[in-house]
Protein backbone atom coordinates (compact mmCIF):
# COMPACT_ATOMS: atom_id res chain seq x y z
CA UNK A 1 0.00 0.00 0.00
CA UNK A 2 1.25 3.27 -0.73
CA UNK A 3 0.08 6.34 1.75
CA UNK A 4 -1.98 8.80 0.21
CA UNK A 5 -0.05 11.80 -1.19
CA UNK A 6 -2.57 13.36 1.03
CA UNK A 7 -1.44 11.76 4.08
CA UNK A 8 1.54 14.07 4.50
CA UNK A 9 0.10 16.37 7.42
CA UNK A 10 0.31 15.11 10.89
CA UNK A 11 -3.13 16.51 11.43
CA UNK A 12 -4.47 14.28 9.30
CA UNK A 13 -3.01 11.40 10.81
CA UNK A 14 -4.45 12.39 14.55
CA UNK A 15 -7.61 12.85 13.20
CA UNK A 16 -7.61 9.06 11.77
CA UNK A 17 -6.14 8.26 15.57
CA UNK A 18 -8.53 10.10 17.02
CA UNK A 19 -11.87 8.93 15.37
CA UNK A 20 -10.41 4.96 15.76
CA UNK A 21 -10.08 5.97 19.00
CA UNK A 22 -13.81 7.03 19.15
CA UNK A 23 -14.68 3.75 18.26
CA UNK A 24 -15.73 4.59 15.25
CA UNK A 25 -15.80 1.98 11.91
CA UNK A 26 -12.81 2.32 9.21
CA UNK A 27 -15.24 2.44 7.01
CA UNK A 28 -16.68 5.70 8.31
CA UNK A 29 -13.43 6.87 8.75
CA UNK A 30 -12.85 6.36 5.09
CA UNK A 31 -15.70 7.84 4.27
CA UNK A 32 -15.22 10.66 6.38
CA UNK A 33 -11.71 11.30 4.77
CA UNK A 34 -12.96 10.56 1.32
CA UNK A 35 -15.68 13.35 2.12
CA UNK A 36 -12.72 15.77 2.92
CA UNK A 37 -10.74 15.14 -0.22
CA UNK A 38 -8.53 12.36 0.44
CA UNK A 39 -10.04 9.40 -1.25
CA UNK A 40 -9.27 6.15 1.44
CA UNK A 41 -10.44 2.69 1.45
CA UNK A 42 -11.14 1.03 4.84
CA UNK A 43 -7.94 -1.39 4.42
CA UNK A 44 -5.85 2.01 4.09
CA UNK A 45 -7.68 3.71 7.10
CA UNK A 46 -6.26 0.88 9.09
CA UNK A 47 -3.02 0.22 7.47
CA UNK A 48 -2.20 3.83 8.36
CA UNK A 49 -3.30 3.66 11.82
CA UNK A 50 -1.63 0.32 12.43
CA UNK A 51 1.92 1.54 10.68
CA UNK A 52 1.87 4.62 12.15
CA UNK A 53 1.55 3.15 16.11
CA UNK A 54 4.75 1.20 14.96
CA UNK A 55 6.64 4.18 14.61
CA UNK A 56 9.25 5.51 16.45
CA UNK A 57 9.16 2.31 18.55
CA UNK A 58 13.15 1.73 17.69
CA UNK A 59 15.56 4.42 17.12
CA UNK A 60 18.32 4.57 14.64
CA UNK A 61 21.66 5.98 14.56
CA UNK A 62 22.20 9.53 14.66
CA UNK A 63 24.12 9.53 11.67
CA UNK A 64 21.57 7.91 9.57
CA UNK A 65 19.35 10.43 10.52
CA UNK A 66 21.75 12.79 9.43
CA UNK A 67 22.45 10.83 5.91
CA UNK A 68 18.66 11.07 5.26
CA UNK A 69 18.19 14.37 6.32
CA UNK A 70 21.46 15.69 3.36
CA UNK A 71 19.64 13.09 1.06
CA UNK A 72 16.24 14.77 1.70
CA UNK A 73 17.99 18.44 1.16
CA UNK A 74 20.29 17.12 -1.85
CA UNK A 75 16.58 16.46 -3.49
CA UNK A 76 15.37 19.58 -2.75
CA UNK A 77 17.89 21.51 -3.89
CA UNK A 78 18.55 19.47 -7.21
CA UNK A 79 16.81 21.89 -10.32
CA UNK A 80 17.21 18.37 -12.89
CA UNK A 81 14.52 16.87 -10.44
CA UNK A 82 10.58 17.14 -11.64
CA UNK A 83 8.61 18.69 -8.94
CA UNK A 84 7.17 17.60 -7.00
CA UNK A 85 11.01 16.36 -5.86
Amino acid sequence: MYLKEHIVRVENIKTLQTLDQANIDHKVIALFMSCEGIPMQTNEVTSILNTYDALGSKKIPSKKVQALIQAKQLGEEDDSLPCPV
